[in-house]
């Protein structure tokens, strides 16, 4: 399963790398639903379950974000706050009844980052608050041996980097 999860946390690697270097914020939702899949599926056979909670949980609040923003632009601001709320919840919820050890709770606030950076509707936004989430990964993944999340995360933090001075010169 190690093996397995790690391959997972390559597959994050590289939907992380390429969807913060979109320009449109439906690009980088694209993304960050592909890798927190593959990340919520390497947690998971890492037996990281707070962290396979988090991961999974905003791979189905991307996907509702993007339909709502597709589907129903002119009121998508309310139901966007309204989704992240109840998602807000679960994630907290998750993550307490997941909880096993202090580590548990950098994934927590980093699911509430989560939720800050897909309610933002500029991709430079996102990638700002992307930034300071990608940081509280890093320590997350040494804390639970995820090895290719943390090359995975830490080429995020590059990427974003690197997106901030190509993209959002302004």
């Amino acid at each position: 399963m190690f093996v397995i999860a790690q391959i997972f946390g390559i597959f994050s690697t590289v939907a992380a790398i390429l969807c913060v270097q979109a320009r449109s914020a439906g690009g980088v939702l694209l993304g960050q639903i592909l890798a927190n899949g593959f990340s919520g599926l390497s947690y998971g056979l890492l037996g990281s379950l707070s962290g396979a909670w988090v991961c999974i949980l905003a791979s189905v609040h991307s996907v509702l974000i993007s339909c709502v923003r597709k589907f129903d632009a002119a009121r998508s601001k309310k139901w966007i706050l309204g989704i992240s709320v109840v998602f807000a919840i679960a994630y907290v919820a998750g993550s307490a009844v997941a909880y096993t050890r202090w580590p548990d709770a950098i994934s927590c606030i980093c699911a509430l980052l989560f939720v800050l950076t897909i309610a933002q509707e500029d991709a430079s936004q996102m990638r700002n608050v992307m930034l300071v989430s990608m940081c509280l990964w890093v320590f997350f993944d040494i804390s639970v041996g995820a090895y290719t999340n943390i090359i995975a995360h830490a080429s995020t933090i590059v990427s974003i980097i690197t997106a901030k001075m190509r993209l959002d010169k302004q």
